[in-house]
């Protein structure tokens, strides 16, 4: 009897039931083999969460570095395992918290990280010679932690973290004072290449697809700016080349989101390992296998969590984390269920920590790797979103790669033309949203907390703080040092141990910033085009 047809959340059609020949042309050893062993399908480490589990890492931050300081060692002594570093805007922006233009922006999503002593602040008292780090910006700031972690007698060849560092990932938020996508790709290279060699345990650049996917790209799309974006590196050190690919692809990282196609988000990370691991060694000829394994951080998906009914966002959450785990994702953030409202309140964090806690230690999932493989569905389902995603590699590339469709305004009229899709589709009730356009009730039938930070305290402390750094510090000693870094910024040198040495001395993340950004002027975002 023929049902109506059904699809993915990408638009994939979905058969009533999947059989043995849906998956006839699959051959083990080339297609999945066991987990730890190429092509990585079903992970890349062989004992998977039977070694151990996850990360469990929060994006977080808020106020000032003494306020998030706290919140981290709460965080820490819930149970999470990994730090993850929230900069507010005005960080992202790359200006510091006493420039007028984001007056009322100091610690308002996220905490301001200005100078060296901030970084220190922030982590004050935890254990970062054995807890990794998520430092969500492009390289500066974790130029200060490796100074923080060098002045505690850290050895920087054995620390752990990530950068973030991704311009896909960043130019998404439309922010001002963005140097242009060859500018922000420079400066990502420079990194990966400096990290090679003076933290080589560090992920230098995590590849982002996430704040792409919450703006309307389905799964294969996301996956498919996501490889892009990495190719678009990959290719860039090969131009330049000053170190061996497979030194610089070792450490790649990298960024998604779970969405709500339960299934659909499983084969997704399955399929991303097998098309790294093609990029790797079957276009770049690179033979170590380390380097063709895909590491990825899962995060559930802003987007779908809902300021009607906010409580309902624990079910979506949970369900997106499940996906994260089934998928085999090294780390995963699950989101506060109030995060469509208000920055996650106490309670919120304490939900999300303990919704990863359980999932690990009381559902049995972690007890047998990739437990979903084999399966008709979860098969066909990964092979037609890594065919999809080849596709949209292909039309990328045609373009000129990820930094020339970005440049050619491509980018920006995707992401201007997305969001207006998916919401049509809300507004109809294509996608049903429960408590929204379904099941919606005719009064509010419950209240939650709400968090507010203080961003104009924030600016006070963070100001004052800024003129007795400035005041104290050797002026001579950074004047020569920020020339020095001009200098490295206006030629082909490698920037970063210019940044190192003059975060060391003094300089603020501002000071740094536009350093950068004047070497290639400030990019107008083609969001016009």
């Amino acid at each position: 009897m023929q049902t109506e047809q059904h699809f993915s959340a990408s638009g994939i059609p979905i058969k009533d039931i999947y059989t043995p020949e849906d998956t006839k042309d699959l051959d083990y050893d080339k297609d999945l083999g066991i987990a730890g062993e190429p092509p990585f399908t079903r992970g890349p480490y062989p004992t998977m969460y039977r070694g151990k589990v996850w990360t469990i890492r929060r994006l977080t931050g808020f106020n000032t570095p003494e306020d998030s300081n706290k919140l981290y060692r709460e965080q820490y002594e819930l149970g999470q395992t990994g730090f993850s570093v929230a900069p507010d805007i005005t960080t992202a922006i790359g200006v510091d918290a006493d420039d007028p233009m984001v007056e009322y922006e100091i610690g308002h999503s996220g905490l301001p990280l200005n100078t060296i002593e901030d970084v220190d602040v922030a982590f004050e008292g935890l254990p970062i010679d054995r807890v990794s780090t998520y430092l969500a910006e492009r390289g500066p700031i974790t130029a200060m932690y490796f100074a923080v972690a060098e002045k505690r007698g850290i050895d920087l060849k054995q620390l752990r973290g990530t950068t973030a560092g991704c311009m896909i990932s960043w130019a998404v938020l439309n922010i001002p004072l963005q140097p242009p996508p060859r500018g922000y790709r420079r400066y990502g290279a420079d990194f990966i290449e400096w990290c090679g060699e003076v933290a080589p345990m560090w992920n230098p650049i995590c590849h982002d697809s996430y704040n792409v996917r919450d703006l309307g790209l389905n799964a294969y799309e996301e996956l498919g700016m996501l490889f892009a974006s990495a190719i678009d590196f990959v290719e860039e050190e090969k131009r330049r080349g000053r170190i061996p690919l497979d030194r610089f692809v070792r450490r790649f990282a990298f960024n998604t989101a779970a969405h709500n196609d339960f299934f659909e988000e499983i084969a997704k990370i399955r399929a991303a390992r097998r098309i790294w691991y093609k990029i790797v060694t079957e276009r770049y000829g690179i033979q170590d296998p380390n380097c063709a394994k895909f590491r990825v951080h899962v995060q559930s998906s802003g987007s779908t969590h809902t300021a009607q009914e906010p409580y309902n966002n624990l079910i979506r959450i949970a369900y997106q984390t499940l996906a994260a785990v089934l998928g085999g994702a090294q780390s995963i953030h699950a989101n506060g269920y109030d995060e469509a409202v208000c920055l996650p309140t106490d309670q919120s964090m304490l939900l999300s920590i303990r919704t990863e806690q359980i999932a690990a230690l009381e559902t049995g999932v972690t007890n047998t790797i990739d437990p979903l493989g084999g399966s008709y569905y979860v098969e066909s389902l990964t092979n037609e979103l890594e065919e999809r995603t080849w596709e949209y590699i292909k039309m990328i590339e045609d373009m000129g790669g990820m930094a020339q469709a970005m440049q050619d305004g491509w980018y920006h009229r995707l992401l201007r033309e997305k969001p207006i899709e998916r919401q049509q589709k809300v507004d109809s009730g294509e996608i049903p949203i429960v408590g929204v356009n379904t099941f919606r009730s005719e009064k509010e039938p419950y209240k939650v907390p709400i968090f507010k930070p203080d961003p104009a305290a924030s600016r006070e402390i963070q100001a004052e703080k800024l003129r007795k750094f400035r005041e104290k510090r050797d002026k001579a000693k950074h004047a020569e040092a920020m020339k020095r870094l001009v200098e490295a910024c206006n030629s082909d040198e490698n920037v970063y141990p210019y940044v190192f040495e003059a975060v060391k001395v003094g300089a603020t993340f501002g000071e740094v910033s536009k350093a950068q950004v004047d070497a290639y002027g400030v990019w107008p975002y083609p969001i016009g085009l």
